[in-house]
């Protein structure tokens, strides 16, 4: 059986950029190359990705804005970002994973370097999602069993009452 390929949102304003990026990654993913933030709004609507690309440098909505407004939306807060951007500055790189993006990657990148850290963080993402259900199964067994306790503790209080009465007779 074959996997589905993750899905990634290559967000760029320059077309040679979506399309070098789209070269280096579509064998492994699924890419929708995007060429605003705007349009990335649009395209969220319809799809989900497992990862955002996101340049910072663009008319209409820049990068910052669009990972603040992903972070303020509970239907794409958990959606990591990498910044893939021309920005070279340590206080752009310190910004823009303070605002919430899980790496940055500054161009021109190398295929092979970007490839491996993509994988790397869908790793991780999916040993995360795979804990929150192990998380969520434990609480249901912890449930169920603070119930059954809870019952035995009624039946028991129960039976303690019915032998006092009968006690008292």
């Amino acid at each position: 059986m074959e996997t589905k390929k993750k899905i990634i949102f290559l967000v760029d304003d320059d077309m040679t950029n979506l399309k070098k990026g789209k070269l280096v990654l579509t064998d492994t993913y699924d890419v929708y190359t995007i060429a605003s933030g705007v349009l990335m709004f649009e395209m969220l609507k319809k799809v989900k990705p497992d990862l955002i690309l996101l340049d910072i440098s663009m008319p209409e909505m820049d990068g910052y804005e669009a990972i603040s407004r992903l972070k303020e939306n509970q239907d794409t807060v958990g959606i990591p970002v990498i910044f893939l951007t021309a920005r070279k500055d340590e206080e752009d790189e310190l910004e823009g994973l303070s605002s919430g993006a899980v790496d940055y990657i500054s161009k021109p990148y190398t295929p092979s370097v970007l490839l491996k850290r993509i994988e790397l963080r869908l790793g991780v993402e999916e040993e995360k999602g795979q804990l929150e259900s192990e998380r969520k199964e434990l609480l249901k067994s912890q449930k169920a069993l603070t119930k059954q306790v809870e019952d035995k503790h009624n039946m028991a209080v129960a039976l303690k009452n019915a032998l006092i009465e009968n006690f008292k007779r």
